[in-house]
């Protein structure tokens, strides 16, 4: 069998059948969370003892469809999967995904031996299992998914992920900076489909432009290798590696019965194809707000606005550090900027510049920044609970209007960094975030993620250049 053959039906399924939907049980939330998504095709839910759930009839077995199935979600003890499976090759089911878990994951010979004969079942008869032990497909195009709350739209950035819990983490957090997926799976302990599978049919799927991933371990180094390697000639591909230590190597060991490799190997295969490795979920999603929204700058030459002065003292360290500079302002745009003043007392044109001003006044100013060829790349850095008097937080509102008003008119590129530690201002940073994701404008949590991201995503371009590979434009793009 062909190691991508079914995967479209994984994501794109005529009909899909939940097994085990009780009434406080998985099985129920699947349910939901597939007419919460839309589902566009026909959906049977499955139980023993019958009833309804949403309008729909539960039906008593799988034996019990008429039609077709495609597609089926496994919520049942890990015991009595192995007759389920005998069912679905009977209905010529095409994908089955078992949440259930209790097999090889838990070290045991009985649970070694389960989960071998579900996969010479699934063999046997032509079937692609996903899991066990996953969350499973999340395809928003196809109305697909297993949580009520992610979003519907689609987007061109996909996710493999080993852990079911950091899957529906990075796609939350992902979503609230304006990320969106073109499918995502949880694939758990890769007993057939594995992650080297989902990376091959990525390559060839038109929906994704941005390959994400986060693997504890893989089942065939040489071949996942070799995917990889073509994988990223292609498309930007990012990777966060689990079970980096040994204590971590154990625990994926337990989570998802993975093998976890090398670190040191592991950097080496990821360097030579030319994958990013990120360390954290947050400089994951950091990632692909980057891809997403920033058109790539021409240089390294920052010109910041914005933030108190001991705000831009670090904000600079944290630039330079990652090999930004920030030129001086020259003299004939400081007199430039300068003549939209009314009086300059107590004004230090420097770069960074703190722009406590007027909106007509900043937005001159940041512009005329802009426009000057001696800089790449602007960064506007606000930093909540730096200042000692509360009227001073409407000064983000407004310098927000200024910076959007900027960036609809910019050629080049502008990133902005929300920075607060403080819960008080929660709902008035989410709420900024709104006004710049709507903008197409990537945002970032500190001045550290924002270098850090921007400076692996010039790496990437700069090292597309030099082996002259094509280079890559993510649909779309923001700034």
């Amino acid at each position: 069998m062909k190691r991508t053959e079914h995967l479209d039906t994984a994501f794109a399924p005529g009909s899909i059948a939940v097994i085990g939907v009780g009434p406080i049980t998985a099985g129920r939330f699947y349910v939901e969370s597939l007419l919460a998504a839309g589902f566009k095709g026909t959906l049977y839910p499955i139980h023993p003892d019958g009833g309804e759930i949403s309008e729909l009839k539960i039906l008593r077995s799988l034996k019990d469809i008429d039609g077709p199935v495609d597609f089926v979600e496994s919520c049942i003890p890990a015991r009595s999967v192995p007759q389920l499976m005998r069912e679905c090759a009977q209905k010529q089911v095409k994908v089955v995904s078992l949440f259930t878990s209790g097999f090889s994951e838990t070290g045991s010979e009985m649970g070694r031996q389960l989960e071998e004969e579900i996969v010479r079942i699934a063999r046997d008869s032509g079937i692609r299992l996903i899991g066990p032990n996953c969350m499973g497909v999340y395809s928003p195009g196809s109305g697909v998914s297993f949580v009520t709350d992610f979003p519907r739209d689609s987007g061109n950035v996909a996710l493999v992920c080993q852990s079911g819990g950091n899957t529906i983490y990075l796609v939350r957090l992902a979503a609230e900076r304006g990320i969106r997926f073109s499918k995502a799976v949880s694939y758990g302990n890769a007993c057939d489909v594995d992650e080297t599978d989902l990376l091959e049919y990525l390559l060839q799927d038109s929906e994704t432009d941005l390959v994400t991933a986060y693997i504890e371990g893989v089942k065939d180094g040489g071949r996942f290798q070799q995917v990889l390697n073509e994988l990223a000639a292609r498309k930007p591909v990012v990777v966060l590696k689990g079970g980096t230590t040994l204590e971590g190597a154990r625990t994926a060991s337990s989570h998802t019965s993975s093998l976890a490799g090398s670190d040191r190997v592991w950097n080496a295969v990821l360097e030579q194809a030319g994958a990013i490795r990120v360390n954290t979920l947050c400089e994951m999603v950091d990632m692909m707000v980057t891809f997403r929204f920033l058109r790539p700058p021409c240089g390294r030459r920052v010109a910041m606005v914005g933030g108190g002065g001991g705000a831009s003292v670090l904000a600079t360290d944290a630039c330079v550090s990652r090999g930004f500079t920030l030129p001086s302002i020259p003299a004939e745009v400081s007199r430039e900027m300068r003549s939209t003043l009314a009086s300059d007392a107590g004004l230090i044109l420097t770069n960074p510049i703190e722009l406590n001003l007027s909106p007509e006044v900043t937005y001159k100013m940041t512009r005329t920044m802009l426009e000057y060829e001696g800089f790449d790349l602007m960064l506007a850095n606000c930093v909540f609970g730096q200042h000692p008097w509360a009227f001073f937080d409407m000064w983000f509102d407004m310098f927000c209007d200024t910076v959007l008003k900027v960036h609809a008119q910019a050629t080049k590129p502008m990133a902005v960094i929300l920075d607060s530690g403080l819960t008080k201002y929660e709902q008035h940073l989410a709420a900024l975030r709104r006004r710049y994701v709507e903008a197409r404008l990537p945002v970032y949590y500190s001045m550290s993620d924002a270098c850090l991201a921007i400076d692996r995503f010039m790496r990437w371009h700069e090292r597309r250049a030099s082996s002259r590979m094509p280079g890559h434009e993510l649909r779309d793009r923001g700034s």
